[in-house]
């Protein structure tokens, strides 16, 4: 009787683990049966335009088994951009909410919560959820970034600055560039009341931050024009041109104006000449004409602008050539013509735009260091080519 038991026992043991494994597949099965048909409701719902119930039903698989998650930051990451706000905070909501889920995936579902709220215009909270990730190795950068913009937006600019550290550290150019801008509206502010020391200091600050901030050197350059400081003032003006080809023609005038009260336009003229000579932009030359004509003659002048012209042919330098043939013609009917032409060229240039965004392609006929469109700084310079420099 003993030895048949011993004989039984491997057979039960064996009978035992079979049974067991069967039970644990047919576990496993039905987990999958009922994931895949809450899959199926959820998907028949969003056939029918029901939204709301596809979401529900989308959220409860989502508790069955955790390898839905993606599929549900993807869900809501659609929901956002068809606009529908609402639902896609109900998604990263409910994923936030969820204790098990593993470290990483809970903070891309904080950093998705940020960009919803920033989406809907509730800067609070945005900024609280980028708050929570600025010690993150995979969102921190990139929350410190929708940070940033939120405070650009609520032109809360100290409370930037309060990043300056992090910012430094991370040698982010563009988060550094954002900062020395920051420091260029506080100093504006000071600028409006005229606060000379004040001005100077926060530009520094933004220039030690970027050195290529065109616009930190533009309001220093104002600053030292308004206090008599104007070989100062030059300076700012000619480090601009270094900085930012694109952006020099809109201070010619303004320079033009401190080296004449410097009693120095010769010294003007020959840097306006090294300025066309690399860069045969249109304001560069029709300011350089002046030049010409009052050192030589109008007929030189007139020479110079042909040759320019055909080097590179801009309607700018073409309305200038015909003022200049309006103001040389002697015959009235031929005066009358070119004035025609001259008016006819000056309509045309009112309805093209000044500037374009070099980040987005925004077109405007009034210049913005923050760019309406894309927000960047520093972007909408004049325009190149036949309709611009």
């Amino acid at each position: 009787m003993i030895e048949l038991l011993f004989l039984l026992l491997p057979v039960a043991m064996a009978y035992g683990w079979f049974m067991g494994r069967n039970s644990i597949k047919q576990n496993q099965q039905t987990a999958k049966q009922d994931l895949s048909i809450k899959y199926s409701t959820g998907l028949n719902y969003l056939l029918s335009n029901q939204q709301d119930k596809a979401i529900d039903s989308l959220l409860d698989a989502l508790k069955v088994e955790d390898d839905s998650v993606e599929a549900h930051f993807a869900m809501a990451n659609l929901f956002r951009k068809r606009g529908e706000l609402d639902r896609a905070l109900k998604v990263h909501e409910h994923l936030v909410r969820l204790n098990h889920l593993p470290t990483k995936d809970k903070q891309q579902a904080v950093f998705e919560l940020g960009k919803d709220f920033l989406s809907a215009g509730l800067y609070d909270r945005a900024e609280k959820m980028f708050s929570k990730l600025l010690k993150s190795k995979d969102y921190g950068v990139k929350s410190l970034s929708y940070l940033l913009q939120i405070y650009q937006s609520t032109k809360d600019w100290q409370q930037g600055l309060n990043h300056k550290k992090t910012i430094i550290k991370l040698n982010d150019k563009r988060q550094l560039h954002t900062l020395a801008n920051f420091y260029c509206e506080l100093a504006t502010s000071a600028f409006a009341e005229d606060k000379f020391i004040e001005v100077i200091e926060l530009l520094e600050q933004a220039l030690s931050l970027d050195p290529n901030s065109c616009r930190a050197n533009f309001l220093m350059a104002k600053i030292y024009e308004n206090h008599e400081q104007c070989q100062l003032a030059c300076q700012c003006y000619q480090a601009i041109y270094h900085q930012d080809k694109d952006f020099f023609p809109d201070v010619i005038d303004s320079m033009k104006a401190c080296y004449t009260r410097l009693d120095a336009l010769d010294e003007f003229y020959a840097f306006i000449k090294k300025v066309y000579d690399e860069t045969a932009g249109s304001s560069a030359l029709i300011c350089y004409l002046e030049h010409v004509e009052a050192k030589h003659s109008n007929k030189k002048a007139i020479e110079f602008i042909l040759s320019a012209l055909k080097r590179r042919p801009t309607i700018r330098g073409f309305q200038h050539f015909v003022n200049m043939q309006k103001n040389q013609e002697n015959e009235a009917e031929n005066s009358t013509s070119l004035g025609l032409i001259k008016e006819l060229i000056s309509e045309y240039l009112k309805v093209k735009h000044r500037y374009n965004c070099h980040s987005c392609g925004f077109n405007s006929a009034t210049h913005y260091w923050s760019c309406p469109s894309c927000h960047e700084w520093e972007q909408l310079k004049p325009v190149r080519g036949l309709e611009g420099e």
